[in-house]
């Protein structure tokens, strides 16, 4: 979330920028969303390099007489409220109609050049402003019509004499460049438009013409068009030429397919077409050689060609699919995936069997599927595919890998893992045992599948049935297609359960997708390796002998692959990344033979290297068994305890919640409830917090964390569908950032996973009350917003909305000045024992003076196990300031504090760097130099690995994966670094800090009481 501290943050840096000469423009708005500032910072006062002053979206209503001192030339005023300014004749000015109106003794028509019309600008403003062009008082430059700024809703009651006077307020101003007409439904495109000849930027999103006029691509200057969020399902031909067009924006248009025009757009660096229905990417887009951003959904199901697993990985490897298809000629996709699920003994495994031979014997003892067994299916099928000269159809083998997953409990938290998009579904269930839970198996695969098409089918054990209402179930679930019923026992049924199951899988959108031969060609080699793993070198090779030339292009193919299911590669992963797994059963076979092996499950899910080297005592595993640990952890099924080489996997730990103490005064509580609840979420949660668990306080649905003062209490109640968070009295906001901040990463695995959080209220009777009132935290930031009390609906009591936020978390605006929440915190990464210290030792007296709390490391420490900590406080919001000497930027441990902090999404703003001499990272060469020292130190201990046994490597590969992280990290950080506001350490010094605490009290939130 990007909250206004943020972009406070940011216009310190350009009122920095400006007092550096850096820049001449100050914009005090940008990227505000509440809480922008209200008067102009005293700072401004000593910009004597300033010339352009942008307001739009502050709250600034005066304008201090200083600024007539300053050498501005040109300020922006639209939707700002302002009300008093000093004279400023020189000044050229952008207005909204009803400030022009109101300021027209002050400022001279002449010195206006852009004005913004809006839904609540008066007939008398607007007459007003037309009257001016109309008498060639005024002449814009700009000219914009949009809703009001700030509000929630707002209704255009002034259309009419909108609609009235813009034609002559468009004709009236020849010179406009830019023009912006946004959701304001005139249902025409003005005619005067297409006699502009200096038009560069034209905006008619959401006009909702009727038609677009061939003219309007005429305009000779137009670069940029915005034609979002109107009903277009067609453009025009003449949009080839609109030969200066650089930016397109299509977004929310009912467009099926792009506009063959668009690739007549040599110029185009920027198509936008988000929210569009389209059905492929044509290879035409190699037509344009200038576009660096095209955005599209890749999660559409209509969006097809290229896979969608091509076009989540953006514009780079659409481009790389269309050479590879070209270059190697063209197949067609024909191969799915069959999930079969269920609970334990319904029959899922003999229905896979008797889907491959209907004449398999039962076997009363055969057991129940241990994880997940896969095995494959072919049948011959006629494959629709779409070509350029029109549809054909080709007869192929149909490939599909059907998976039987194990319906004991302990599976169902892994099986999300494995549930894919682009599948067909079957839920078996027992008709004699009747114990199916059809809305736990039609929630999860609903959550998890994007609508993949599900078909229950109805095992008549013994002839025993009953009726479903599927008209009921279809309204609740769309994806379910059919309900059939069968009996396993005679195979009656089966024939028709058969057909439908082919006929959902041949429906599959992506079934007859253009590929490029090369990666089919691939494909059936690796089908056809009897091997369970091979290494990454090793795929390149088969790549190679199959066409390959480009590096980039191989791993293009394995992400395409291990998102299809068909492989695990995990390229992201440092060690993982060194093996390709070819049959994906084998490495969820041997995950389940560590949760299934009765000792292990004995001790309760503890386990150690013997346990593995007894598990996986075959010669196959033994090459690859910290990768399977690793594989486990990446599934979130174990982790390690710190500073042991102890393992846990949570879903084995004892059900019984052991004793802790507790003491419940000044403590609070906060809830999660979901709409659907996956099984297993605290499991996860534990896996990755486990460097915080307190003691041995944990157990199968339940943890207690602890952060120095600070604790949470965290237990899952899957039955009631909600997680209770109980939080000690001390640290209350650390610990609930902590953990909601990783929950909300789990919550990202889950698409359309729907939640609510609740805070209790805390009036006198709701303190005492075993159940009290609930308010949802969305319910009270509106409240707070508002600055409106909020009604206890147990008391009936007023209680203030901002106090029960913020003894969580402060609100994106709480509608008023925040309460003070004590010191705040900063953490400083630099490397002690050299020039540094002496700075961070100066810079922390002056900021702890000043009520700013800063946490530094002294002692040279493992890189695992403290920075885990400090990572947990970085989720809570605060500051790191980094002090980059030549030394920090060869420290591993300083180097992988880096890498994590530039891992959070906020990195440039949560981070504040302090150049030391010595860091070279301005000069293109001197950033080099790093990035060859990190591949030379990878290299080196590479090269030694391969001199040891590999029982003599534990602790070795994780060094050799830290070394890979920095190699393949640095060079992004130093560019984002080098492109940042950096203060060097004498700059620092001189100023006593001054600039540096300003810009942290910002940061962690400071606010007068």
């Amino acid at each position: 979330m990007t909250d206004d501290r943020g972009s406070v943050s940011r216009s310190g840096q350009d009122i920095q920028a400006v007092a550096e000469g850096r820049s001449d423009t100050l914009d005090l708005g940008r990227g505000y969303h509440h809480g922008a500032p209200r008067e102009l910072p005293a700072a401004v006062r000593q910009l004597t390099g300033l010339r352009t002053l942008r307001l739009t979206g502050t709250g600034v209503t005066e304008l201090p007489g200083w600024l007539a001192d300053l050498p501005v030339e040109t300020i922006d005023a639209r939707g700002c409220p302002l009300e008093v300014m000093p004279p400023l004749p020189w000044v050229r000015w952008a207005l909204d109609a009803g400030k022009l109106h109101a300021f027209r003794r002050m400022i001279a028509p002449g010195r206006v050049y852009g004005a913004t019309i809006s839904t609540g600008d008066d007939a008398a403003a607007i007459a007003h402003l037309a009257q001016l062009i109309d008498q060639r008082q005024l002449s814009l430059t700009e000219l914009v019509i949009e809703p009001q700024r700030m509000l929630l809703s707002s209704t255009w009651s002034n259309l009419a004499d909108v609609d009235r006077h813009l034609d002559a307020l468009i004709g009236g101003s020849p010179r406009l460049r830019t023009l912006r007409i946004v959701d304001c439904p005139l249902g025409r495109v003005p005619e005067p438009i297409r006699r502009l000849r200096h038009l560069t930027e034209l905006s008619l999103s959401g006009v909702l013409p009727d038609e677009l006029p061939d003219w309007l691509f005429e305009v000779p200057a137009l670069a940029v068009l915005d034609l979002s969020h109107n009903r277009l399902s067609r453009l025009p031909a003449a949009l080839g030429q609109a030969e200066r067009l650089s930016r397109l924006t299509l977004s929310s248009n009912p467009l099926r397919e792009i506009p063959d025009k668009v690739w007549e757009l040599e110029r185009l660096t920027f198509l936008d077409l988000w929210g569009c229905p389209i059905q492929r990417i044509p290879a035409e887009i190699l037509r344009l050689p200038a576009l660096t951003r095209l955005r599209v959904d890749e999660t559409r199901p209509e969006l097809t060609v290229p896979p969608p697993e091509v076009t989540a990985r953006g514009l780079d490897a659409i481009r790389s699919y269309w050479r590879q298809e070209r270059a190697s000629g063209t197949d067609y996709l024909s191969e799915a995936k069959l999930l079969i699920v269920g609970e334990a003994g319904a029959g899922k495994t003999t229905l896979a069997k008797k889907i491959l031979r209907p004449d398999y014997a039962l076997n009363v003892g055969e057991g129940s599927t241990q994880g997940i067994a896969v095995s494959s299916w072919r049948f011959p099928s006629a494959v629709r595919v779409v070509e350029a000269d029109g549809e054909r159809v080709l007869e192929r083998d149909f490939r599909v890998h059907i998976w039987d997953f194990g319906g004991q409990e302990i599976y169902h938290s892994t099986h999300q893992f494995f549930l894919t998009k682009r599948s067909v579904y079957v839920l078996v269930s027992d008709e004699r045992k009747e114990d199916t839970d059809f809305r736990y198996w039609l929630d999860v695969v609903n959550l998890l599948s994007d609508g993949s098409p599900l078909i229950i089918v109805q095992n008549r054990k013994q002839g025993r049935s009953h009726d479903l209402d599927l008209r009921m179930l279809r309204q609740e679930y769309p994806n379910l297609v059919a309900a059939l019923s069968v009996d396993l026992s005679d195979n009656s049924g089966l024939a028709e359960t058969v057909a439908r199951v082919r006929r959902e899988l041949e429906l599959l959108p992506h079934i007859g997708t253009a590929l490029p031969k090369t990666w089919q060609d691939v494909r059936l080699a690796l089908e056809g390796d009897t091997r369970e793993y091979i290494s990454s070198t090793e795929f390149f090779r088969i790549c190679e002998e199959h066409g390959f030339a480009r590096e980039a292009d191989m791993k293009q193919l394995g992400g395409f692959l291990h998102d299809l299911g068909i492989c695990l590669y995990f390229q992201e992963d440092p060690l993982l990344s060194r093996t390709v797994v070819l049959k994906p059963e084998w490495g969820t076979a041997a995950v389940y033979r560590v949760l299934d092996d009765p000792q292990i499950v004995a001790n309760q899910g503890v386990f150690g290297p013997e346990d593995l080297e007894r598990v996986w005592h075959e010669p196959i595993y033994e090459p690859v068994r910290d990768e399977l640990v690793r594989l486990m952890a990446k599934f979130s099924l174990c982790f390690q305890v710190p500073t042991s080489d102890r393992f846990v996997a949570p879903q084995l730990l004892s059900q019984v919640r052991p004793a802790y103490p507790w003491d419940d005064r000044g403590g609070l509580t906060l809830r999660y409830e979901y709409d659907v609840m996956p099984k297993g979420v605290v499991r996860r949660l534990i896996v990755d917090l486990h460097d915080l668990i307190e003691d041995k306080a944990v157990w199968r649905n339940g943890v207690v964390l602890r952060y120095e003062s600070g604790r949470a209490e965290v237990i899952e109640d899957y039955r009631r569908r909600r997680l209770q968070i109980r939080l000690g009295a001390r640290n209350t906001r650390v610990m609930i950032s902590i953990v909601d901040r990783a929950l909300n990463l789990i919550h990202r695995s889950y698409p359309d996973l729907r939640f609510e959080r609740l805070r209790p209220c805390n009036c006198d009777v709701c303190r005492v009350a075993e159940e009290p009132t609930m308010f949802s935290v969305r319910e009270l930031e509106d409240f707070a917003r508002a600055g409106d009390p909020i009604q206890c609906r147990s008391s009936h009591r007023l209680v203030d909305a901002a106090v029960l936020l913020s003894e969580l978390w402060q609100p994106e605006d709480a509608g008023g000045p925040r309460r003070k929440a004590g010191p705040g915190e900063v953490f400083v990464s630099y490397k002690w024992g050299g020039d540094a210290d002496e700075l961070v030792d100066e810079m922390q007296g002056k900021l702890a003076a000043r009520g700013l709390v800063v946490t530094r490391d002294r002692n040279e420490m493992r890189y695992r196990d403290p920075i885990q900590q400090f990572m947990r406080r970085l989720g809570a919001g605060q500051a790191v300031v980094v002090v980059l000497d030549d030394a920090y930027l060869r420290s591993k441990n300083c180097m992988f504090e880096l890498t994590e902090v530039a891992d959070r999404e906020n990195f440039v703003q949560s981070v504040f760097p302090i150049l030391m001499p010595d860091a070279n990272i301005f000069d293109p060469m001197g950033r080099l130099e790093y990035v060859r020292y990190w591949e030379e130190k990878r290299a080196g201990l590479d090269e030694a690995m391969r001199l040891v046994g590999q029982e003599n490597l534990q602790g070795i590969r994780e060094e050799l994966d830290l070394y890979e992280t920095i190699r393949n990290a640095i060079a992004r950080i130093t560019d984002v670094l080098a492109d940042m506001n950096v203060f060097t350490a004498a700059r620092h010094a001189g100023s006593g800090f001054a600039e540096l605490y300003e810009a942290l009290e910002t940061k962690v939130g400071e606010r007068p009481e």
